[in-house]
């Protein structure tokens, strides 16, 4: 995790370094072991390193390319990076680093804009291609990584977290209301690149984006996950099952131990039986126990299905105790954190296992969180997407999807329609002043 805090000057506005040294120093939490600022007029970066690939100087940020025309802010990871670097040195390419971010860099300037379909990773990053005189940039095809951006009418901005872009000074406080009544009363999250700030918003997942200096500015999508057909494989549970081992394998790729996250439940049992029978292609993973973070609450209690999997994976079990207490105490700090409101409780225990983690010296972990999102785990998915064809005016095959899912889950598709055309209602009311008032 790292931070980065960019301010542009449009038309020809110069840039003040302590405009972004304010950004950078609001991030020094995702960023403890290095930092810099880069500056060219109208060209603000600033940077927060978490060093987990080539733990030297050499992966200092911003990262300058040896011409000095191209200079890079990249938080993430970049997985297939050895592949990357085998194929650009064969086109004449070397480097002076052993990590990613250098094969970002060098990966842009020979593809352009189509570097991103090469890429394999979770990441936002920021080039200033000064030969160019444009900005680009792009955020993963999921939206792992977070990248936050503004506009006024003179300076444009990109951070890691929104506390960055209002400690510039160059941005306004000012609520969005209609996110705020949206989450008042359906409790939706990062559901839309809108945010709880007025004038804020993020990278969509899955986008790029340039910004030429005089203010231009496109963003476009370059990937969207494409509908298998049936026929798509012949065995696909062998086919998921291959894809999921070499997805572990190739995260296990670090200069630091890697951790697991462990519940009990499949997604991340899967995870760390994978993990233990790889231990990554690296000396670190090679070398150190693999540790296993974990809270088990009581009324979900699946210590024993957690007992069989330390036995098998021998990874060392670390557990968080927490209370009530504890919880509410660290509740404000989280929020400052996030920057936003949570759903539950349980985000307050992902932070706190993830103190638990750093203090025992694990500054990566792997873990289940979002697999039932992936693979339809949740029945609410369903009904979303019965909301977006009915917006569209596509009644009938609402209608046909919701019937499919009864069929399947049984229930009463009649009523399902009707949740759903009433949530269809509620995102138009948002637009009522009244409405947003009385959020």
């Amino acid at each position: 995790m790292c931070g980065i805090a960019i301010a542009i000057g449009l038309n020809g506005r110069p840039i003040e370094r302590v405009a972004v040294e304010r950004m950078a120093k609001s991030l020094l939490h995702r960023g403890p072991d290095d930092g810099g600022i880069y500056l060219d007029g109208a060209v603000g970066m600033g940077f927060r390193r978490l060093s987990i690939l080539d733990l030297s100087e050499a992966g200092h940020q911003p990262m300058v390319s040896e011409d000095g025309q191209y200079v890079l802010v990249f938080n993430g990871e970049i997985f297939n990076y050895v592949e990357l670097r085998s194929e650009l040195r064969q086109l004449g390419y070397q480097f002076r680093s052993s990590g990613d971010s250098e094969v970002l860099l060098a990966a842009y300037r020979e593809w352009g804009r189509e570097c991103l379909s090469k890429l394999n990773g979770m990441w936002a990053f920021v080039i200033y291609d000064r030969r160019h005189r444009l900005i680009f940039g792009s955020r993963d095809r999921f939206g792992v990584k977070p990248l936050y951006y503004s506009r006024s009418s003179d300076v444009m901005q990109f951070a890691s977290e929104i506390k960055a872009l209002r400690a510039s000074g160059y941005q306004p406080d000012e609520i969005n209301w209609r996110t705020a009544s949206r989450f008042l009363f359906e409790g939706r999250l990062d559901s839309q690149v809108e945010t709880f700030y007025q004038g804020i918003e993020q990278i969509s997942p899955g986008s790029g984006f340039e910004l030429a200096l005089d203010g231009t500015w496109h963003q476009w999508s370059f990937w969207s996950l494409d509908e298998l057909p049936p026929s798509a494989s012949k065995n696909p549970a062998a086919t998921f099952a291959d894809l999921f081992e070499d997805s572990v394998r190739i995260r296990m790729r670090s200069d630091v131990p890697v951790g697991v996250c462990l519940s009990g439940g499949l997604d991340s049992t899967a995870i760390i039986c994978a993990a233990a029978r790889q231990r990554g292609e690296t000396a670190a993973g090679q070398s150190e126990s693999l540790q296993a973070f974990c809270y088990m609450a009581k009324e979900f209690d699946e210590s024993k299905y957690i007992t069989d999997t330390l036995t098998q994976t021998r990874a060392q079990l670390r557990q968080l105790e927490t209370s009530p207490a504890e919880l509410w105490s660290d509740l404000r700090q989280l929020l400052w954190f996030q920057d936003e409101p949570v759903h539950t409780m349980t985000a307050v225990v992902g932070y706190q296992l993830m103190r638990l983690a750093a203090s025992n010296g694990i500054r990566v972990v792997l873990n289940g969180q979002g697999a039932d999102e992936t693979i339809g785990g949740y029945s609410s998915y369903f009904q979303d997407y019965w909301v977006s064809l009915l917006r569209q005016g596509r009644v009938r095959e609402a209608w046909q999807a919701v019937t499919a899912y009864t069929e399947a889950h049984g229930g009463n598709s009649r009523q399902r329609l009707a949740a759903a055309a009433a949530r269809c209602l509620s995102w138009e009311m948002y637009k009522f002043n009244a409405y947003r008032s009385w959020a």
